[in-house]
């Protein structure tokens, strides 16, 4: 037992920055680490957990950066799991908010010690004790104000007070009396996961204990392989990495799931060659419930990585779509592809894409088949986006729709000359429809003559294609809907 207490080594402290969306977290740590990460984050909120090392007065300090809008809760709850230590950042210029209360929470919860950081002193409004106030309100009593959390005032941007807050965290890193057994078979936590097209699978890893090596085999609960490249977090290639430093491993055979804990070592053989992300079976059917009428709104998910994949998901399951009910069919990480195009296709649903792109091959299948892709780099916005074509669903359906492909003549008073294709339902002659643009209506008008084929006709059917003299007070173009309802 004495020999194994002689064995244990220092190791540095992992370090969760939480706290209200806008309080600047990825402020703080852009001023630690001298670099514009800010910038590149999509509408300046952090989405993913990202892990970094820092050297001050000497000593390591690796932070994890979780997300602080309210979208990320179940992401930044394990960001507080994986950490050693937490800063707590609060605006002084804005007080305890939503996501500072639900961060006071989780690390509650999970028994993390934290300081805390009083953010954005050099605003005119900044109010320290107003602040102070609030954060006792809410349980949290700091050093000289009646309770034993440490605090800091900062500005994250201009660096005053960052200096002393770097202090306080390696002093109550002291006080945990981190360490780590370098005999022992490496083991700790899957940050992130995600699919390359051309590196493969890329884990991003903190370890906790042992020493990660190149020729390791690792396993996690659902997943398994052996490390063949190991990276730190400036992706530079390494043979081997102590606890508290993110590494990036190249050679699991399976996506394992972010939060998951892994291990290393003889023990590790044998883990799992399935993937764990199952697709969910495909429903293509309107119901009726106990509670009244609703339709489903079938979708397809696909995100950059599997930790966005799965807050992505749950945001959606959550969400009230009204009577709308969102169906999703299949869920997986990557690029868009033709696979997922066609399937789409199969079951008449729309792809909702957050941060990944379509492939070249993908991209003209989509064209061909007229299928909606949802798509941004920011999740709330996504989120924004779906409710929107929701709420088309919850608009009386047409008993047709026509889809304008081509202007043949200028108008001639109210009269245009137009070509289309029947999307569904048929269309007849004599009959007035609204105009649809950019799903907004815009107008009505009539049909006057209805042509296939150079032949006068009376209906035309779906799939089918037709030209037709419109009479409307709107000029149509190229794109626009008209519909029969």
């Amino acid at each position: 037992m004495t020999e194994k207490v002689k064995n244990l080594i220092i190791r540095p402290p992992i370090v969760a920055v939480l706290g209200h969306v806008d309080h600047g977290k990825t402020s703080l740590l852009d001023f630690i680490r001298k670099t514009n990460f800010v910038a590149r984050e999509a509408g300046g909120i952090t989405q993913s957990i990202g892990a970094y090392e820092i050297i001050h007065n000497g000593k390591k300090i690796t932070f994890i950066d979780t997300p602080g809008h309210e979208a990320f809760s179940k992401m930044r709850s394990r960001g507080a799991i994986a950490a050693d230590l937490a800063i707590l950042v609060v605006a002084a210029d804005d007080g305890v908010k939503p996501q500072t209360k639900e961060s006071i929470e989780i690390l509650n919860s999970a028994k993390t010690p934290f300081v805390v950081a009083v953010n954005k002193i050099d605003k005119s409004n900044a109010d320290i004790e107003k602040t102070i106030n609030d954060l006792t309100a809410n349980g949290v009593l700091l050093e000289g104000r009646g309770g034993n959390v440490s605090w800091q005032a900062i500005s994250a941007k201009t660096g005053q007070g960052v200096d002393e807050l770097l202090d306080l965290v390696l002093l109550a890193a002291e006080m945990e009396n981190l360490t780590y057994n370098p005999d022992a078979d490496a083991g700790g936590v899957i940050i992130e996961a995600k699919s390359d097209n051309r590196r493969g699978i890329v884990v991003s890893v903190i370890a906790e204990n042992g020493i990660l090596k190149i020729g390791d085999k690792i396993a996690t609960f659902g997943a398994g392989g052996k490390i063949k490249i190991l990276e730190n977090f400036l992706g530079e290639k390494t043979a081997e990495l102590r606890p508290s430093s993110p590494a990036l491993i190249f050679g699991f055979e399976n996506l394992p799931q972010v939060g998951e804990k892994f291990q290393c070592g003889e023990s590790a053989a044998g883990a799992p060659a399935a993937d764990i992300i199952s697709p969910i079976p495909r429903v293509q059917e309107i119901g009726v419930p106990a509670g009244g009428y609703f339709r489903i709104f079938n979708t397809i998910l696909k995100a950059d990585v599997s930790g966005s994949l799965e807050i992505l998901s749950e945001i959606i399951k959550n969400t009230d779509f009204g009577n709308i009910k969102i169906n999703i069919l299949k869920e997986s990480i990557g690029e868009i592809t033709d696979g997922d195009v066609k399937d789409a296709v199969n079951s008449n649903a729309v792809i909702v894409a957050f941060k990944t792109k379509i492939n070249k091959v993908a991209e003209s299948f989509v064209k061909a088949q007229n299928i909606k892709i949802i798509s941004s780099g920011i999740i709330y916005e996504l989120i924004d986006l779906l409710k929107q074509e929701a709420r088309l669903l919850e608009k009386p359906l047409p008993q047709a729709e026509l889809e304008i492909l081509k202007i043949f003549s200028s108008p001639k008073g109210k009269k245009q000359l137009i070509g289309g294709r029947v999307v569904t339902g048929v269309i007849k002659n004599n009959i007035r429809l609204k105009i649809v643009r950019e799903n907004n209506e815009i107008g009505t008008g009539k049909i006057s003559s209805l042509r296939r084929q150079k032949q006068t006709v009376n209906e035309v059917k779906t799939e089918e294609e037709c030209g037709l003299m419109f009479e409307s007070d709107i000029l149509i173009k190229e794109g626009d809907h008209l519909l029969w309802m």
